[in-house]
């Protein structure tokens, strides 16, 4: 995100986002230029939970919440391995041996 280091707080403190959620969450609050303690404000949450949440303590009904506040809808997109995938070969010769 364009504005990922940038520090809004003001305390010259910015730690980059972890996991998709934590880089997603910063990335749509950050798109409407709101702060983690403004987001929390709005959505009737603590700011360390916006904080813990964007530094990788993936928390899904969390977010949820949080993206619907920020007017978003959450999606998960899984897309199925293929023959060539290494943890498809993993997967399959797991279940060969439970059969």
């Amino acid at each position: 995100m364009w504005l990922d280091d940038i520090d809004l707080g003001g305390r010259g403190i910015c730690r980059p986002a972890v996991g998709p959620l934590g880089r997603a969450l910063r990335g749509a609050r950050l798109d409407q230029f709101l702060s983690q303690e403004r987001l929390a404000e709005v959505a009737g949450v603590h700011q360390t939970q916006v904080s813990r949440l964007e530094l990788g303590a993936p928390k899904w009904a969390l977010f949820c919440h949080l993206v619907k506040t920020l007017g978003g809808h959450p999606v998960v997109t899984i897309e199925p391995l293929t023959k060539e995938d290494e943890e498809f070969e993993k997967l399959r010769r797991l279940a060969a041996t439970v059969w």
